[in-house]
């Protein structure tokens, strides 16, 4: 119930119990009447007024002249009653009317008041809800950013990437990309638990899903500044990867300042060819179902990963999803993918502009990973 129907429904509540007092009060001044007069009620009065002076044939050797003066005495002190009844029944209605418009002048009042009261309540809500339309709309940005961290299993004793330094070396160096690039999103690819832990740490972000999924799946976690946004809701969708399903996660933010929500997915397709060529394009058609779903709640979507794939992810995914590169390019008259050069990294979305588009070779030419560090700016208009 809106707060001017409740307005309303305590206006006529009020009524309805000013009513019912007029119709006791009136009750009363009835009872009043009774008490305050000893005469007889109004059928008795009319057989008072009704009396005429009685006389009798006088009797043999009377004056024929002489009348009795007691029944005449009688009839004018019924008279007398008779008007002393009436002028109080007169005085007690007066009254009563009075008392009357009295309560009536005072329901009409409230009943004004009440009227005011609900069109003033009706006005604030629709401000509230104008500023908050307003709000949901309003403009803004935020630096979103895809990082494959090379996970610490690559560098450790055995691992394919030995001429890289350790994680605990490394991780340090992808924390200190994050805050030169000032993302405020990042998705990201082979992040063990132990590189989670320390980029935790070192940013204060929150991970989703961090470690809600197990040690084993921290993998495609998505890294954001809790002080910004708002956790919704988080969900997940599964493709192949090496030969095996993988989680991936979706995130559903509301930008705290604004009000306005978005999701950002995170994925990591199989790389190399044969076998894992097939499981590749499984999950780029997976992506643009998921993708294509989530733009029907009407929401941004935006879209991070390590798609190893260059021109064809962009011709493969990018149009079919409905999507826009940070990177650049088109598809309105064929696909034209964006300009060389082209990172297997994308950060890509629907419902927003880009800007500030940085494909960072540093992590790479420093070992801190095998993959550059990929951020643009995501404008909600």
């Amino acid at each position: 119930m809106s707060d001017a129907h409740r307005a309303r429904s305590g206006t006529h509540t009020r009524v309805f119990a000013i009513v019912a007092a007029l119709v006791l009060v009136m009750g009363i001044t009835s009872v009043a009447v009774a008490q305050r007069s000893d005469d007889p009620g109004p059928e008795s009065v009319q057989d008072l007024t009704g009396l005429a002076p009685v006389t009798k044939d006088p009797a043999p050797g009377e004056d024929a002249k002489a009348v009795d003066p007691a029944p005449v005495a009688d009839q004018v002190g019924a008279k007398q009653k008779a008007r002393q009844v009436k002028r109080l029944v007169e005085t007690t209605v007066q009254e009563r009317s009075a008392a009357l418009g009295e309560l009536v002048a005072l329901a009409e009042k409230k009943a004004k008041q009440d009227k005011a009261a609900a069109k003033a309540a009706a006005k604030a809500a629709a401000k509230a809800a104008a500023e908050v339309e307003v709000a949901t709309n309003a403009p803004f940005s935020l630096t979103i950013g895809s990082f494959n961290v090379l996970g610490s299993q690559h560098t450790a004793p055995g691992g394919d990437r030995r001429n890289f330094p350790p994680a605990s070396t490394r991780s340090v160096g992808a924390a200190n990309r994050m805050a030169d690039h000032g993302v405020d999103i990042l998705g990201t690819q082979e992040l063990q638990d132990d590189q989670l832990r320390t980029l935790q740490a070192r940013t204060g972000m929150t991970a989703y899903p961090g470690f809600q999924w197990g040690v084993a799946e921290t993998d495609n976690s998505i890294l954001y500044d809790a002080g910004r946004f708002e956790f919704v809701s988080g969900d997940r969708f599964i493709i192949p990867f090496m030969g095996r399903p993988r989680p991936q996660p979706i995130l559903r933010l509301r930008d705290r300042a604004s009000g306005r929500e978005f999701y950002v997915v995170n994925t990591h397709p199989s790389a190399h060819d044969g076998r894992y060529l097939t499981e590749r394009r499984q999950g780029q058609a997976t992506l643009v179902s998921i993708v294509n779903n989530l733009k029907a709640s009407g929401l941004p979507v935006l879209v991070t990963g390590d798609m190893n794939d260059r021109e064809i992810f962009y011709c493969n995914v990018v149009p079919k999803a409905g999507l826009s590169a940070s990177n650049g390019g088109s598809y309105s008259s064929g696909c034209r993918p964006p300009p060389s050069p082209i990172a297997v990294d994308w950060v890509v979305g629907s419902g927003v502009s880009w800007s500030g588009y940085r494909r960072d070779t540093t992590p790479v030419t420093s070992r801190i990973s095998d993959h550059f560090f990929i951020s643009a700016v995501a404008n909600f208009g």
